[in-house]
């Protein structure tokens, strides 16, 4: 007879122990994140001041360099060191909860192995999530382009009646599909299991069981993240009064500094929250495969 599943409660107090017990391993990995922040630093320094965009002036090398590493930082080297985190993470748990006590180099290597893998399962993930857009909206679209192009209003005023209905089936096979397809990548850095077969694991594993799921990922992630954006908010307030007291600087400088603590508090903080996330989605995923 199987298990019944972890409760919410479990959920949140077995991902705290697991973090309290493998915080030096977790925190070996997930500190990475934090060279992000550096990157952003890097790039802020040298970033273009507010007085410098608002007149439109021409920009030195250096400013020109601030501009183009922020947006490498942000669109490609902040993505992808998220994601490999999130793999490593994932195989350092495998090893805690295998009973052996997690090698963060060696879990590192893990994730970057597993980390092409996973990311074609996201893909595919992500394409569902597009499929249920088209599902929703292509019938209204279609003869809407149809009813414009022969001039024929009826079609017209179908279409937009079919939009109408489009909106709740866009939102519900994406809400439905979301929730069926969510432990895939998962699957894929625990079990190996790539694409497709880890979409039909993920999907197998949660039928019958919507609710129930939905609620196991969404709360714990709401406690952990509200914590988090507690910790944010106080450092971000003790940093705006340090910058509010500091009134000798001129304001461009002053600015500086307020976006580059608005930039790096949050990354910092979520270099400490990641863990937790990923911890409560790895033993949901042991739930349900027991």
């Amino acid at each position: 007879m199987p298990k019944s599943l972890i409760s919410v409660g479990q959920l949140i107090d077995h991902s705290w122990d697991a973090y309290r017990t493998r915080f030096s391993e977790l925190m070996t990995i997930s500190g990475w994140l934090i060279l992000t922040a550096v990157f952003y630093a890097l790039a802020l320094a040298f970033y273009p001041s507010a007085s410098t965009l608002e007149a439109g002036s021409v920009l030195t090398v250096m400013e020109s360099f601030g501009v183009i590493f922020f947006l490498v930082t942000t669109m490609v080297i902040a993505p992808i060191m998220s994601f490999w985190i999130y793999t490593s993470l994932t195989r350092a748990l495998s090893m805690h909860f295998a009973g052996r006590k997690p090698n963060p180099k060696k879990a590192m290597m893990q994730g970057k192995k597993a980390f092409l893998p996973a990311l074609l399962t996201s893909a595919m993930v992500m394409l569902m999530m597009l499929l249920a857009i088209v599902i929703g909206f292509g019938p209204a679209v279609i003869l809407a382009t149809i009813g414009s192009l022969a001039g024929v209003g009826s079609l017209v005023l179908i279409s937009n009646i079919l939009l109408l209905a489009g909106i709740f089936v866009a939102v519900f096979l994406t809400a439905k599909w979301m929730v069926y397809y969510i432990l895939a990548p998962l699957i894929t850095i625990i079990d190996g299991d790539k694409g497709k077969v880890a979409l039909k694991k993920s999907r197998a594993l949660i039928e019958g069981r919507f609710w129930a799921v939905l609620i196991r990922i969404v709360i714990p992630k709401l406690v952990f993240i509200i914590f988090g954006v507690f910790a944010m908010v106080m450092a971000g307030y003790i940093g705006s009064v340090l910058i509010d007291a500091s009134g000798g600087i001129n304001l461009d400088l002053q600015l500086r500094i307020t976006t580059l603590t608005q930039t790096i508090i949050p990354i910092v903080i979520a270099a400490f929250i990641n863990p937790l996330i990923v911890i409560s989605d790895v033993l949901l995923l042991r739930s349900l495969n027991e």
